[in-house]
């Protein structure tokens, strides 16, 4: 008996789609050139809004969370003391003086000099004192060698070494118990100075130009310190100070650098006032700087999450839950801005899109 002939099912045949129409092909397809264009028209027409894409909102939740996270850290450290206005004097003479900017131009450096000058003036006087007092044959040697050391070293660490090399030396060669002491004082004092960025070129400097009376430091810094129960905002009292006791800023005109277009009252009067500003108010710039290094690390995901909001506008995408909430730490930027931006030029005194302070 002969069975009847099986037929197979042609999985292909069976599951396959209708074919598409001709304005579903090619340029006229959702994704092609022209339907595009026909999407977005029948959109507008139609008020029907378009997605906003997965890829995009990732972009936006990871800007997010480091808005949040950030953002919290401002507000731990945001202090309203910063708003005190000598507080904010201080900062933007600041950022004027590293900027290279208007009276500040080509200040920084000298009032830096000037400032470690105050602060090490027992250093620079014991030295002197020293190189007066204690006169011998070994002793001038190991001068002389401290002052061709100064113009020709390295790095402060190869400084340090060679001084302490020529220090051994020369105490083993010099008689009196005293002298030694004396020498090594002389050598701590050194190493004090060698701790500052500019220490050594400053004594190099006092040494250049032959200071004959170190105790303008002293009479200078006594100045300085009287700043303490000063408005240090008058600034025409300041002048007026300064003006009082010029001849002891022209002694130190040189060693600290101040070119002769800013050798007048006037420049030394704001170097002055930087200089008391920064005792008053170090330790509170300590954590001022620390918070405007956060929020400048804040600044860059805000801007790119505002950059997609920007893009995706609610008129024409449907807004994700992920939009709607606020920006943590926003109110500090914005209090920050405000603060630090000249009501009458409209002058802004930080860069939140660069990492200097």
């Amino acid at each position: 008996m002969n069975k009847p002939a099986q037929t197979t099912l042609n999985p292909d045949v069976t599951s396959s789609s209708p074919p598409q129409k001709w304005w579903q092909k090619g340029i006229f397809s959702q994704n092609g050139l022209i339907g595009k264009w026909l999407h977005r028209w029948f959109g507008h027409l139609f008020h029907i809004k378009e997605e906003v894409s997965e890829s995009t909102i990732f972009l936006y939740n990871r800007a997010m969370g480091d808005i949040r996270i950030l953002g919290k850290n401002m507000q731990i450290i945001d202090n309203e003391k910063f708003g005190n206005d000598e507080f904010l004097v201080f900062i933007k003479i600041k950022y004027l003086l590293n900027k290279n900017l208007d009276q500040y131009a080509g200040l920084l450096e000298s009032i830096q000099l000037l400032q470690l000058a105050i602060d090490t003036k027992d250093s620079f006087i014991a030295i002197d004192q020293t190189e007066l007092r204690y006169r011998g044959s070994k002793q001038q040697d190991f001068y002389q060698y401290i002052e061709e050391l100064l113009a020709n070293h390295s790095s402060t660490e190869s400084f340090r070494q060679n001084v302490q090399l020529k220090l051994s030396e020369t105490i083993t060669q010099t008689k009196t118990e005293e002298g030694k002491v004396a020498l090594n004082a002389y050598s701590k004092h050194l190493d004090r100075l060698s701790e500052h960025e500019l220490g050594l070129k400053l004594l190099s400097l006092f040494k250049a130009y032959q200071l004959a009376d170190y105790s303008v430091l002293r009479e200078i810094s006594e100045l300085v310190q009287s700043l303490n129960k000063r408005d240090l905002q008058d600034y025409k009292a300041l002048v007026s100070l300064v003006m009082a006791n010029y001849s002891s800023f022209e002694k130190l005109r040189k060693i600290i650098n101040v070119s002769d277009k800013n050798n007048n009252p006037e420049t030394y009067a704001r170097m002055i006032q930087y200089i008391g500003l920064s005792y008053r108010h170090g330790v509170s710039y300590i954590k001022f700087e620390e918070l405007m290094g956060i929020t400048k690390r804040w600044f860059r995901p805000y801007q790119t999450a505002l950059s997609i909001r920007a893009a995706h506008p609610p008129h024409q995408y449907k807004q994700p839950i992920d939009f709607a909430p606020e920006f943590v730490g926003e109110e500090v930027y914005f209090k920050y801005l405000k603060w630090l931006t000249d009501k009458k030029t409209g002058a802004v005194y930080v860069d939140f899109e660069t990492d200097e302070i």
